[in-house]
């Protein structure tokens, strides 16, 4: 009797190792594959090595010095690891996990970026791994931009769920968002360092669902539903709402809920910033001044804006034009 169950015990083990080994070669096979796709597609798509262990149950895959760029988007990421964890049994749900210092290429320059730990959790369905929940966790996160200018958080957390087959629940919150200190600095050291809140939740919908091959085929976002969307910084507060619909071309129709608390100090921080010239700026705060006036306080605004036909409008007043909302 015992010589059968060590007979089965041994069999087992050998078949669950055959399972083993046959996941680990099925796995390569398929991330060698992309690799090759995205390099015969003229990206940039290459490491150094590529090993999966975690025997028995699991298939964790190291890459080193990993480099891919695509350059019809201009967009690239560069690591000296990335780790990708999966169960032997479950092929549907995916730990990621990336290094304390990674670069992203980025048609106006590289972004340096830093944490303490950058971790990702994805739960897919189906042949073609449709994304039905996700979440990323960051702490740490520094982003430096290529003038060296450095945004700064202590906890980033972005959680995603599926609605239907191509809509997103989308939830996103930032501890310690805090701005380049030269930005701060150029405000004249009035403001705190840090937002005290910033938070999104809004639905996505898109023309197909995220997939695993998502990278490649990039849905296209047709509509963004904001539930609320809030920034608040020392006397500062910004909250938006609204509803868009998004054309083929880009093109979002539909309104927007405005609400700010001293707006003037917000103009006087994008002064600061040097992104909006000093023309611009002062064509803005007149606008806004009488905007002000309108809602019923000169320090608050109070605004429904209104996309259409390319353009930003208040009321009957064409005020600017609508931003294209394109994956690129």
């Amino acid at each position: 009797m015992m010589k059968r169950l060590v007979l089965v015990i041994l069999l087992a083990a050998l078949a669950w190792s055959g399972y083993w080994l046959w996941g680990k070669q099925s796995l390569l096979a398929g991330y060698q594959r992309w690799f090759a796709e995205r390099r015969a597609e003229g990206w940039q798509a290459g490491y150094a090595e590529m090993v999966v262990r975690g025997f028995p149950n699991r298939h964790d895959t190291t890459w080193t010095d990993l480099e891919i760029a695509d350059p019809e988007s201009g967009l690239g990421w560069q690591a000296p690891f990335f780790q990708l964890f999966l169960l032997s049994y479950n092929r549907h749900h995916a730990i990621a996990a990336w290094p304390r210092e990674q670069m992203i290429v980025t048609p106006d320059g590289p972004l340096r970026v830093t944490s303490e730990q950058m971790q990702a959790s994805l739960v897919t369905e189906g042949d073609d791994h449709a994304l039905t929940r996700g979440n990323l966790v960051a702490d740490v996160l520094n982003v430096t931009g290529p003038e060296g200018a450095t945004t700064a958080l202590a906890q980033l957390r972005l959680a995603g769920t599926r609605v239907d087959a191509a809509s997103y629940d989308l939830a996103m919150t930032a501890e310690g968002l805090a701005l380049p200190r030269g930005l701060v600095s150029a405000t004249g050291g009035a403001l705190p360092q840090t937002f005290s809140q910033a938070r999104i939740a809004a639905q996505l919908g898109f023309d197909a669902p995220w997939t695993l091959a998502a990278a490649e085929a990039r849905p296209q976002p047709t509509r963004i539903a904001v539930s609320e969307a809030a920034l608040e910084w020392g006397p500062m507060a910004l909250r938006l709402t609204g509803d868009l619909e998004i054309d083929g071309e880009g093109r979002a129709s539909g309104e927007v809920h405005v609400q700010a608390r001293n707006w003037q100090e917000m103009l006087t921080v994008a002064r600061a910033s040097g992104q909006v010239a000093e023309v611009l700026a002062d064509g803005i705060e007149a606008a806004l001044t009488l905007m002000a006036g309108l809602s019923g306080g000169q320090g608050s605004l109070d605004l429904a804006l209104r996309l259409d036909a390319g353009a930003i409008w208040l009321g009957p007043i064409p005020i600017g034009e609508a931003p294209r909302i394109r994956l690129r």
